[in-house]
């Protein structure tokens, strides 16, 4: 299979990051890069040009994935100064619509390539970096914390299969948005 004419190795980098998500998600890290070619349409060769190795690949999944749930949060955070701004773009980008099935496919992901070296420091780094930013987003430690954890919480139960129904997560996303917005009242 030769290289696919127009594309440039940054759209195959795309190509083989979005493969290898669909792949751990099903398979877990045990997946192989066989298997993130195949679901890639390419050759094991092509994967190993871009990426030497699995857990290369594996370390820029972990990247790929933080970094665009960063864009997503970041990019919708409202102008202005009110407190709070940083937590409520974190739970429209968690609770909007359906993002509660991304959050949970994103957190057993992440729990499945943490046992790739290199991966756990990313993490940590990543939730250290959540807790500076938030921090400085004029809420409360107890605040940022409840949001952050019950984020998660319900990702994972979603990941577990236990979604919560709609009720409860407006209710979620109600309750959380209240401790995001300080002085507002609701």
């Amino acid at each position: 299979m030769g290289r696919t004419a127009g594309r440039g190795p940054e759209d195959t980098k795309r190509l083989i990051l979005d493969a290898a998500r669909g792949v751990v998600v099903a398979q877990g890290a045990r997946a192989t890069l066989d298997d993130v070619a195949e679901a890639a349409g390419m050759t094991r060769g092509a994967v190993i040009y871009h990426y030497s190795s699995k857990n290369t690949l594996w370390v820029a999944l972990t990247r790929d994935v933080l970094t665009q749930f960063r864009k997503a949060v970041h990019d919708d955070v409202e102008d202005g100064q009110k407190p709070g701004r940083l937590a409520r773009a974190f739970i429209r980008a968690s609770l909007d619509g359906d993002e509660i099935d991304a959050v949970g496919e994103r957190l057993f992901l992440l729990a499945a390539l943490a046992v790739t070296p290199g991966v756990p420091e990313i993490l940590a780094e990543d939730g250290a970096r959540w807790k500076a930013e938030m921090a400085e987003d004029g809420l409360s430690v107890g605040a940022r914390t409840v949001i952050l954890n019950a984020v998660d919480g319900a990702g994972l139960m979603t990941g577990w299969g236990l979604k919560p129904d709609r009720a409860e997560l407006v209710a979620l996303r109600t309750e959380l948005e209240n401790l995001a917005s300080p002085g507002a009242h609701h």
